[in-house]
């Protein structure tokens, strides 16, 4: 009787340990798959694994998945670890952020994380209470696609720089100096390439006045080359004036 007991306490404990039970129902997005939120009604979850509060939230999450079905809409998470670049789309700059997502529409979850609460949300349509996200923070907006890019560079060179210091056994002071040196290099060479381009499109000092003088020169030809109405009416009544007295 004594083992059976130890044997249930042990597997309730790797049971915990093992974390909560994943839904089946539960969307994986990713850079490749995230634009199919467009359609229909979605609420979404941004999480890391090294966050706490994630931790946390997951069990409610994936109980709330479950009943995606029912509710008539899509359940979804994003690995911001993963994906940095939908972490700069949708600007998440706290974990968890959740967004509820209906016909392209964002707007952003700020209530209590329990099952129940994400259930009443929907069912209640407590979103249309909140502003959507603007158009110029769009996540599927030229401008937010810049953003990705930069924080998928961002990701590339944290992951460059742990690199060097773990596994190249780098100094981290050296590896920051090797970053400051190239973005140093990097922006003499684009603020070289920008003066060049200000410098054919807006010239000034000597090829201003060049420019100018050629202008004037274009102008006093076109004007010597062609005669004002009036010359040509006078010219005409002298030549007729000049055949009456003949």
């Amino acid at each position: 009787m004594l083992l059976r007991l130890l044997a249930v306490l042990g597997l309730a404990v790797v049971g915990a340990s093992a974390g909560p039970t994943r839904s089946s129902k539960l969307v994986f997005l990713n850079e490749e798959n995230w634009t199919d939120i467009m359609k229909g009604e979605w609420m979404i979850e941004f999480h890391a694994p090294w966050c706490p509060a994630c931790k946390d939230l997951q069990k409610a999450w994936n109980a709330f998945a479950d009943w995606s079905d029912d509710l008539g809409i899509k359940v979804g998470e994003v690995d911001v670890t993963v994906n940095p670049g939908l972490s700069g789309r949708f600007l998440v700059t706290a974990l968890p952020t959740i967004y509820h997502v209906k016909d392209g529409v964002f707007r952003q979850y700020s209530g209590a994380r329990d099952k129940n609460d994400f259930i009443s949300f929907v069912e209640d349509k407590k979103y249309r209470v909140i502003d959507p996200v603007p158009d110029y923070k769009h996540p599927n907006s030229k401008q937010m696609a810049v953003v990705a890019v930069f924080f998928k560079l961002s990701m590339a060179v944290r992951d460059l720089h742990n690199h060097l210091v773990e596994d190249k056994g780098i100094p981290s002071w050296a590896s920051y100096g090797l970053f400051a040196g190239v973005t140093l290099a990097l922006g003499c060479v684009l603020g070289f390439f920008i003066v060049i381009i200000i410098d054919q499109v807006f010239p000034t000092g000597p090829r201003k006045a060049q420019q100018a003088k050629k202008s004037e020169k274009k102008d006093s030809k076109k004007d010597s080359g062609t005669e004002s109405p009036t010359k040509k009416n006078g010219n005409n009544n002298n030549t007729k004036e000049t055949k009456k007295t003949k």
